[in-house]
């Protein structure tokens, strides 16, 4: 499963090196894609969390402050990374700019993300970018000035999906885990595939070389399989699977990482009406992100419980 996600990812992100996209396309693609975050961890994470712990005969007292620690360490614990951790949160303001040509044109914004790095990245002189280094160096290092926040901050959600798929593995069942682990895979690949379309086109943009551009795409590609493979590995080192409140509590916390990807990384309140977004109408966009929302409770249901 996991390789199969790691392959496809970095097929998605292929595609833009020899096709061209529509962006309406890809950004309904994208709002599905969210609301499949935001529905499977409202309505199958987080619920399948706190039957896990209610199982555990948590002390009825304590189960409540469980959950809510348990969400609010997952979301927190990502807002902190994300800010702190992730190189285009700071910025440089004594560098020389070099122009990038037909850089707002081609910025690709169907990714909250994405749209959000490039803005800061670009926001000292428009069509410029910052860079570092002698006259010689300039364009090389303007290209990776910009290129590594862009994909570094990918990654950093990407561990998100990771840790959710590999906690997936582990509820109180057998029938449990492959309902659940099936859900939460869907949800990540669809996210990730107009992801890695986005990241791709992005580098592109800042005329990285097409072989530096197949790498940073296989950095991303391969950060949801190896951190769902250390997920698991930590959890069973450590006897999860006999223990259903560390289960349910993994479960809670994996289930506060999907909620901060889905609406801080990727929010679904409208943006700009310059923004690629305006494209698509208002009523659209919700119809998709609902239709989104409302998958992974409906497989679930159609699948089984498995009690």
């Amino acid at each position: 499963m996991t390789t199969l996600l790691g392959a496809s990812s970095f097929a998605c992100g292929i595609l833009p090196l020899s096709f061209t996209f529509s962006k309406n396309h890809l950004l309904r693609l994208t709002l599905i894609g969210t609301g499949l975050l935001l529905g499977t961890a409202l309505g199958v994470i987080i619920p399948e969390g706190i039957e896990a712990l209610v199982e555990a005969q948590i002390d009825p007292a304590l189960l409540s402050s469980r959950v809510a620690l348990s969400l609010l360490f997952g979301f927190t614990s990502m807002l902190v990374v994300e800010q702190f951790l992730s190189p285009h949160s700071h910025s440089s303001s004594d560098v020389p700019a070099i122009p990038v040509h037909d850089y707002e044109t081609s910025s690709i914004e169907f990714d909250a993300e994405l749209g959000e790095l490039e803005s800061r990245e670009s926001h000292s002189r428009p069509g410029f970018v910052q860079v570092d280094g002698n006259p010689r160096s300039l364009v090389a290092n303007g290209m990776k000035a910009r290129a590594y926040p862009l994909t570094f901050g990918l990654v950093i959600h990407s561990l998100a999906d990771g840790l959710a798929l590999g906690v997936s593995l582990f509820p109180n069942n057998k029938d449990d885990s492959s309902r659940l682990s099936f859900i939460v895979f869907l949800a990540i690949i669809v996210h990730k595939a107009p992801t890695s379309l986005a990241l791709t086109t992005s580098l592109l943009a800042t005329s990285l070389p097409r072989p530096e551009c197949k790498k940073h795409l296989a950095v991303f590609s391969a950060t949801t399989p190896v951190a769902t493979f250390a997920t698991y590995a930590f959890l069973s080192f450590f006897g999860a699977g006999d223990h259903a409140d560390w289960t349910g509590l993994a479960l809670l916390i994996s289930g506060g990482t999907f909620l901060y990807v889905a609406t801080v990384l990727q929010p679904v309140s409208d943006r700009p009406a310059s923004g690629n977004a305006s494209e698509i109408h208002k009523s659209i966009r919700v119809l998709l992100i609902i239709f989104g929302m409302l998958v992974p409770f409906t497989l679930s249901s159609l699948l089984g419980h498995g009690h």
